[in-house]
């Protein structure tokens, strides 16, 4: 991933970085005076997959994988609103069904971020068990709270995965 930083204020310029995380809504108004920005874009994370039990007692269920992000540098104009959506979390599954993709996040004029994958469903009779998709941001996944807790034939849903999200830098 790569990353782009303004440069650092002169001194005696009295500017300040400022940092604003976008979870909701759908345009962000340009404050005066700020002509450039850095934004980063991050997907929604998948839900995991529903798992049965194996013979052995043991759950195999997958864990969704994480959104994509991806920073950018943009011009912008003071005063001017930026359209954006974020992604949502892929729902989780249930023992017969994986988890669902998470959606994309986009910034009008930026990269956007894809979701990531949906955990695959696991059955009692697969091994081995499901692997985990934790890359990227480690939090932004689906995970069952019924992990390693259920009986032979039982089905544990999966969690789903956490909503993508923006942030904004800028110097004023």
């Amino acid at each position: 991933m790569g990353i782009n930083v303004f440069p650092t204020p002169t001194a005696g310029g009295g500017k300040i970085l400022k940092k604003i995380t976008l979870t909701s809504g759908t345009s962000w108004t340009v404050p005066a005076g700020v002509t450039d920005i850095n934004v980063l874009t991050v997907g929604g994370g998948g839900g995991a997959g529903g798992a049965l039990t194996n013979y052995n007692n043991s759950n195999s269920q997958a864990d969704g994988s994480s959104g994509s992000c991806n920073w950018s540098t943009l011009t912008v104009t003071p005063g001017s609103s930026i359209s954006y959506s974020i992604g949502a979390g892929g729902s989780g599954g249930n023992g017969w069904n994986g988890g669902g993709a998470g959606g994309t996040t986009t910034f009008t004029g930026a990269t956007s971020s894809s979701g990531g994958a949906g955990g695959a469903a696991s059955f009692r009779d697969q091994i081995p068990y499901g692997a985990s998709g934790r890359s990227g941001f480690a939090d932004n996944h689906g995970r069952s709270s019924g992990y390693n807790q259920g009986l032979s034939g039982d089905a544990p849903n999966g969690g789903s995965g956490g909503s993508g999200w923006i942030e904004i830098e800028y110097w004023v």
